[in-house]
Protein backbone atom coordinates (compact mmCIF):
# COMPACT_ATOMS: atom_id res chain seq x y z
CA UNK A 1 0.00 0.00 0.00
CA UNK A 2 2.87 2.37 0.76
CA UNK A 3 4.42 1.63 -2.62
CA UNK A 4 1.06 2.22 -4.30
CA UNK A 5 0.46 5.58 -2.63
CA UNK A 6 4.05 6.81 -2.64
CA UNK A 7 6.10 4.90 -5.24
CA UNK A 8 8.86 7.51 -4.98
CA UNK A 9 9.32 7.04 -1.21
CA UNK A 10 12.50 5.54 0.22
CA UNK A 11 12.38 1.79 0.70
CA UNK A 12 12.89 0.14 4.12
CA UNK A 13 16.54 -0.18 5.09
CA UNK A 14 17.97 -3.57 6.04
CA UNK A 15 19.48 -3.31 9.52
CA UNK A 16 22.12 -6.03 9.18
CA UNK A 17 20.84 -7.54 12.40
CA UNK A 18 18.17 -10.12 13.29
CA UNK A 19 16.12 -10.84 16.38
CA UNK A 20 15.45 -14.28 17.83
CA UNK A 21 12.73 -14.97 20.42
CA UNK A 22 11.87 -18.04 22.44
CA UNK A 23 9.23 -18.54 25.13
CA UNK A 24 10.32 -20.13 28.41
CA UNK A 25 8.90 -20.92 31.82
CA UNK A 26 9.52 -17.90 34.05
CA UNK A 27 11.35 -18.43 37.35
CA UNK A 28 10.36 -16.27 40.33
CA UNK A 29 13.55 -14.20 40.21
CA UNK A 30 12.79 -12.85 36.73
CA UNK A 31 10.23 -10.22 37.69
CA UNK A 32 11.14 -7.39 35.31
CA UNK A 33 12.79 -6.74 31.97
CA UNK A 34 16.39 -7.99 32.11
CA UNK A 35 18.63 -6.70 29.31
CA UNK A 36 22.30 -7.40 28.64
CA UNK A 37 24.58 -5.08 26.68
CA UNK A 38 27.10 -6.03 24.02
CA UNK A 39 27.51 -6.73 20.29
CA UNK A 40 24.85 -9.40 20.76
CA UNK A 41 21.97 -7.88 22.65
CA UNK A 42 19.92 -10.26 24.76
CA UNK A 43 17.39 -10.26 27.53
CA UNK A 44 14.39 -11.74 29.28
CA UNK A 45 10.88 -10.28 29.23
CA UNK A 46 8.16 -11.53 31.62
CA UNK A 47 4.78 -11.80 29.89
CA UNK A 48 2.75 -13.53 32.65
CA UNK A 49 3.25 -15.04 36.09
CA UNK A 50 4.40 -18.29 34.47
CA UNK A 51 5.87 -17.26 31.13
CA UNK A 52 8.67 -15.09 29.74
CA UNK A 53 10.47 -14.82 26.44
CA UNK A 54 14.15 -14.54 25.66
CA UNK A 55 15.24 -12.13 22.94
CA UNK A 56 18.59 -12.15 21.17
CA UNK A 57 19.76 -9.64 18.54
CA UNK A 58 22.63 -10.94 16.41
CA UNK A 59 24.71 -9.42 13.62
CA UNK A 60 23.46 -10.86 10.32
CA UNK A 61 25.11 -8.72 7.60
CA UNK A 62 23.95 -10.93 4.74
CA UNK A 63 20.32 -10.74 5.96
CA UNK A 64 19.93 -14.55 5.94
CA UNK A 65 16.91 -16.74 6.52
CA UNK A 66 17.33 -19.93 8.52
CA UNK A 67 15.46 -23.17 7.79
CA UNK A 68 13.11 -24.30 10.54
CA UNK A 69 14.94 -27.59 10.93
CA UNK A 70 17.94 -26.97 13.17
CA UNK A 71 17.09 -23.37 14.07
CA UNK A 72 16.96 -24.11 17.82
CA UNK A 73 20.51 -25.41 17.64
CA UNK A 74 21.50 -22.34 15.64
CA UNK A 75 20.14 -20.10 18.40
CA UNK A 76 21.92 -22.09 21.09
CA UNK A 77 25.13 -21.68 19.11
CA UNK A 78 24.65 -17.91 19.07
CA UNK A 79 24.49 -18.01 22.88
CA UNK A 80 27.73 -19.90 23.55
CA UNK A 81 29.22 -16.88 25.34
CA UNK A 82 26.04 -15.68 27.02
CA UNK A 83 26.24 -14.23 30.54
CA UNK A 84 25.09 -16.47 33.41
CA UNK A 85 21.65 -14.83 33.58
CA UNK A 86 20.97 -16.02 30.03
CA UNK A 87 23.18 -19.11 29.91
CA UNK A 88 21.09 -20.91 32.54
CA UNK A 89 18.19 -21.10 30.06
CA UNK A 90 20.05 -22.01 26.87
CA UNK A 91 19.63 -25.79 27.23
CA UNK A 92 15.85 -25.26 27.27
CA UNK A 93 15.90 -23.98 23.68
CA UNK A 94 15.07 -27.26 21.95
CA UNK A 95 11.94 -26.85 19.80
CA UNK A 96 12.66 -25.63 16.26
CA UNK A 97 9.03 -24.66 15.74
CA UNK A 98 9.04 -22.37 18.79
CA UNK A 99 11.97 -20.24 17.64
CA UNK A 100 10.77 -16.92 16.21
CA UNK A 101 13.42 -15.43 13.93
CA UNK A 102 13.15 -12.13 12.06
CA UNK A 103 15.72 -10.19 10.00
CA UNK A 104 15.35 -6.52 10.87
CA UNK A 105 14.58 -3.52 8.70
CA UNK A 106 13.34 -0.03 9.41
CA UNK A 107 12.06 3.12 7.72
CA UNK A 108 10.40 6.45 8.41
CA UNK A 109 8.18 7.92 5.73
CA UNK A 110 9.24 11.52 5.14
CA UNK A 111 6.60 13.81 3.70
CA UNK A 112 2.88 13.12 3.80
CA UNK A 113 1.55 9.85 5.18
CA UNK A 114 -1.76 10.37 3.38
CA UNK A 115 -3.09 10.86 -0.12
CA UNK A 116 -6.73 11.52 -0.88
CA UNK A 117 -8.86 9.32 1.38
CA UNK A 118 -6.03 6.85 2.20
CA UNK A 119 -3.57 7.15 5.09
CA UNK A 120 -0.69 5.02 6.35
CA UNK A 121 -0.30 4.27 10.05
CA UNK A 122 1.82 1.90 12.14
CA UNK A 123 4.69 0.10 10.46
CA UNK A 124 3.51 1.27 7.04
CA UNK A 125 4.52 4.82 8.00
CA UNK A 126 7.19 4.31 10.66
CA UNK A 127 8.51 0.75 10.82
CA UNK A 128 11.02 0.42 13.65
CA UNK A 129 13.50 -2.14 14.85
CA UNK A 130 12.36 -3.79 18.12
CA UNK A 131 15.11 -2.51 20.40
CA UNK A 132 12.72 -0.36 22.45
CA UNK A 133 9.77 -2.73 22.12
CA UNK A 134 7.45 -0.01 20.81
CA UNK A 135 6.34 -1.08 17.33
CA UNK A 136 2.92 -2.35 18.36
CA UNK A 137 2.54 0.45 20.92
CA UNK A 138 3.03 3.11 18.27
CA UNK A 139 0.46 1.43 16.01
CA UNK A 140 -2.09 1.35 18.84
CA UNK A 141 -1.45 5.01 19.61
CA UNK A 142 -1.85 5.80 15.91
CA UNK A 143 -5.26 4.19 15.80
CA UNK A 144 -6.48 6.13 18.85
CA UNK A 145 -5.22 9.47 17.58
CA UNK A 146 -6.62 8.86 14.10
CA UNK A 147 -10.03 8.02 15.58
CA UNK A 148 -9.97 11.25 17.62
CA UNK A 149 -9.00 13.36 14.62
CA UNK A 150 -11.69 11.85 12.42
CA UNK A 151 -14.30 12.47 15.11
CA UNK A 152 -13.26 16.05 15.77
CA UNK A 153 -12.31 17.51 12.39
CA UNK A 154 -14.76 18.64 9.74
CA UNK A 155 -13.00 16.98 6.80
CA UNK A 156 -10.87 13.94 6.00
CA UNK A 157 -8.03 16.21 4.86
CA UNK A 158 -8.01 18.14 8.16
CA UNK A 159 -8.17 14.92 10.18
CA UNK A 160 -5.27 13.32 8.32
CA UNK A 161 -3.13 16.45 8.61
CA UNK A 162 -3.91 16.74 12.32
CA UNK A 163 -3.08 13.08 12.85
CA UNK A 164 0.33 13.36 11.24
CA UNK A 165 1.15 16.55 13.10
CA UNK A 166 0.43 14.84 16.42
CA UNK A 167 2.25 11.61 15.60
CA UNK A 168 5.28 12.42 13.48
CA UNK A 169 7.79 13.58 16.11
CA UNK A 170 6.97 10.83 18.60
CA UNK A 171 7.18 8.06 16.03
CA UNK A 172 10.42 9.41 14.58
CA UNK A 173 11.92 9.46 18.07
CA UNK A 174 11.07 5.76 18.48
CA UNK A 175 12.53 4.81 15.09
CA UNK A 176 15.70 6.88 15.49
CA UNK A 177 16.34 5.75 19.08
CA UNK A 178 15.78 2.09 18.24
CA UNK A 179 18.08 2.24 15.21
CA UNK A 180 20.74 3.97 17.34
CA UNK A 181 20.77 0.97 19.71
CA UNK A 182 21.00 -1.38 16.73
CA UNK A 183 23.90 0.56 15.21
CA UNK A 184 25.69 0.69 18.54
CA UNK A 185 25.49 -3.08 18.89
CA UNK A 186 26.82 -3.50 15.35
CA UNK A 187 29.71 -1.07 15.89
CA UNK A 188 28.34 1.40 13.35
CA UNK A 189 27.79 4.09 15.95
CA UNK A 190 28.37 4.87 19.62
CA UNK A 191 27.19 2.27 22.11
CA UNK A 192 23.83 3.13 23.65
CA UNK A 193 22.89 2.17 27.20
CA UNK A 194 19.65 0.19 26.97
CA UNK A 195 18.78 1.18 30.54
CA UNK A 196 19.19 4.88 29.78
CA UNK A 197 17.35 4.60 26.46
CA UNK A 198 14.48 2.77 28.14
CA UNK A 199 14.25 5.37 30.92
CA UNK A 200 14.05 8.14 28.31
CA UNK A 201 11.46 6.14 26.40
CA UNK A 202 9.18 5.94 29.43
CA UNK A 203 9.42 9.72 29.86
CA UNK A 204 8.53 10.34 26.23
CA UNK A 205 5.65 7.87 26.05
CA UNK A 206 4.21 9.18 29.34
CA UNK A 207 3.47 12.50 27.64
CA UNK A 208 -0.07 13.07 26.32
CA UNK A 209 -0.78 11.96 22.77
Amino acid sequence: MRDTLFPEADKPKVAGQSVWRYNLEKPEDVDCLCAYEGPIGMGLVPISDELMYMFVTTPEPSNPRYPTEGIAEALRDKLKNAPPGIARFVDQITDDKEVVYRPLAWHFLNGDWHKGRAILIGDAAHGTTPHLGQGAGMAIEDSLVLAEELAEKSSIAEAFAGFQERRSDRCKYIVDSSVAICNGQLGRGPAVSSAQATAELFQVTAKPL
